[in-house]
């Protein structure tokens, strides 16, 4: 019995950080709850989830951040928000970065699966070396995402031909 309480021990510390990591996204199956479109590439997803511990993909961070600021959707507590790398993300497979650590890039030219002209990038290098490989897309500007979120509440990030924004309470 000592064995096992000893084990246990030592894998409290692990235990939070265990439980606030990405949940895996399966591309092809999951539905955006925001826009109700298939996550078809994984390099554009977001990824918020509940206090009850519930996954929720998104297809486009603009989504995710139009939900969370009200413009739409079921109403969403997030304790956890992620976004992928897009630089590091195949169109299968996400690289998770936790949405306060991540940079975003917005470039209207940019097209993501809602329009919204929004990538996401683990750090500035990565964000540099995006450019350097595309650099049709310069011309565009960085934000964190609180300044996102920010932004978020005047108005909506997903364009307004895709969805027509309701009155904001």
């Amino acid at each position: 019995m000592e064995r096992r309480r000893f084990l246990a021990l030592l894998a409290l510390p692990l235990l939070p950080k265990a439980l606030s990591a990405p949940r895996a996204l399966r591309v092809g199956v999951e539905a955006c709850p925001y826009c109700f479109m298939t996550i078809l590439d994984a390099r554009y997803a977001a990824q918020a989830v509940n206090p009850q511990g519930k996954a929720f993909f998104y297809d486009d961070p603009a989504c995710l951040l139009d939900q969370l600021n009200g413009w739409g959707g079921p109403e969403l507590k997030a304790k956890e928000v992620y976004l992928v790398d897009f630089l590091e993300s195949t169109r299968t497979q996400p690289r998770w970065v936790e949405a306060d650590k991540a940079l975003l890039y917005h470039n209207p030219q940019i097209r993501t699966p809602m329009g919204s002209g929004l990538l996401a990038f683990k750090s500035r290098e990565n964000l540099e070396r995006h450019l350097k490989e595309r650099p049709e897309r310069r011309g565009g500007r960085v934000l964190t995402w609180r300044e996102a979120l920010k932004e978020g509440e005047k108005r909506t990030w997903v364009p307004t031909d895709f969805f027509p924004p309701p009155p904001k309470p």
